[in-house]
């Protein structure tokens, strides 16, 4: 409960400042790890990619309203990152950003798509891959993820 009211004022804050700078908050997760409690705010750029230092600028913000709220009690550490090149995707934006990029598609039933994403229309995902051209419904997919590309 008490994790619940922290990740509530921090999002408000992180969204906040993400907003400020061009950015979206991804997610944002506090929780106790093996090495102690960790909060980490993993921030997006709608327009392109989440550079080192978008990371560290936000970051210096973000500390500065923790250390002055001192909404945590004990402990912990503060991770910004991107998502990472092998993204997941969630949701109908995601999929229309990502259009032309390579992704896995696992299905509700379990099959497995390798391709490149050729369209996002009508809650329905087109990806291409060796077999052919495949048309799932939005509904239909249990996970995706882009592919990281060399």
């Amino acid at each position: 409960m008490f994790e619940e009211l922290i990740l509530e004022k921090v999002r408000k804050e992180a969204e906040r400042i993400a907003g400020k700078k061009g950015l979206e908050i991804f997610d944002i997760q506090y929780r106790r790890e093996r090495r102690g409690w960790v909060l980490r705010v993993i921030i997006d750029n709608p327009n392109g990619y989440v550079s080192v230092r978008d990371c560290e600028l936000f970051s210096r913000e973000l500390e500065k309203y923790l250390d002055r709220e001192d909404l945590i009690e004990h402990s912990y550490t503060l991770e910004v990152s991107s998502p990472g090149l092998d993204r997941p995707l969630r949701g109908p934006k995601d999929y229309a950003r990502f259009v032309g990029r390579l992704a896995k598609i696992v299905t509700n039933d379990g099959k497995v798509y390798v391709g490149r994403l050729v369209a996002y229309k009508d809650e329905v995902v087109t990806i291409e891959d060796e077999a052919g051209t495949h048309e799932l419904p939005l509904s239909e997919i249990r996970k995706a993820n882009l592919e990281v590309e060399f």
